[in-house]
């Protein structure tokens, strides 16, 4: 039962990294509902760069770490390669302020994501 359970979240590391990821990023762009909930909920304290970019960084760890244990599942490096590409725009954007850039970085880090999870639902060739 446990190695089903430690199956489970390396399986799902990459996604919970996307997940963390893309919070840790919109709240950094200030996006305005995201940050009125959180404030709402009594959250606010999250809203201080000193706080989200460390999560940003952490969250972004974790989706490259998933990506690279879905890679030595399917064989398949793609998928790590355009998380790693994904994770340097999305920080450098976020860093110095670029929210289109940040939006670029995002999508990619959704489509590597996704491209694991396929690259893993289809037999290697």
């Amino acid at each position: 039962m446990n190695s089903v359970k430690q199956g489970f979240w390396k399986r799902h590391l990459d996604k919970i990294g996307v997940g963390g990821s893309l919070f840790a990023a919109l709240c950094c762009l200030g996006f305005p509902a995201l940050l009125a909930i959180l404030s709402a909920v009594g959250l606010g304290f999250l809203i201080h760069d000193a706080v989200l970019i460390p999560m940003l960084v952490a969250f972004l760890a974790l989706t490259l770490y998933g990506l690279y244990h879905g890679m030595q599942r399917h064989r398949r490096p793609q998928a790590l390669g355009v998380g790693a590409a994904a994770s340097l725009v999305l920080f450098a954007s976020i860093w110095f302020g670029s929210s289109i850039a940040a939006g670029i970085g995002i999508a990619a880090l959704i489509a590597s994501s996704l491209l694991n999870v396929w690259f893993a639902a289809r037999p290697a060739r």
